[in-house]
């Protein structure tokens, strides 16, 4: 085993491969779950027929893989909670920083006279 003197550990979100795949952070957590769930799934399915109960037991790890896409890989840290209090307050994120001046601050309140973007908190 190689070791370095760096100071990146903390830095790092860690990588675990299988195969072909790479999962950082803990989308190996999500992925495990899916596989762990499909197996539940098979079993409780035990009295549908064969076919039926091939795509059934799948959806758990489908739908792990799904998340594992769309929230995790290549996302930045905290995507996940800012997409769904997106969702649930109505509020997006806006890629142009120069609206973001335009805009008051979320827990402050806007003060007769001041430039935008300036806000005293109460």
């Amino acid at each position: 085993m190689r070791t370095t003197s760096t100071n990146s550990g903390a830095d790092a979100k860690g990588l675990v491969r299988f195969g072909k795949w790479e999962f950082e952070g803990e989308g190996y957590l999500v992925a495990l779950g899916g596989a762990l769930g499909s197996m539940f799934v098979f079993m409780l399915t035990a009295s549908l027929g064969y076919l039926l109960r091939l795509p059934i037991s799948a959806l758990p790890l489908a739908a792990a893989m799904g998340w594992i896409k769309f929230f995790l890989v290549g996302r930045p840290p905290h995507f996940t909670g800012d997409f769904f209090e997106g969702l649930i307050l109505g509020k997006h994120f806006k890629m142009r920083p120069q609206e973001w001046v335009k805009a008051a601050h979320p827990r402050g309140r806007r003060v007769r006279g001041s430039q935008p973007g300036v806000t005293a908190h109460a």
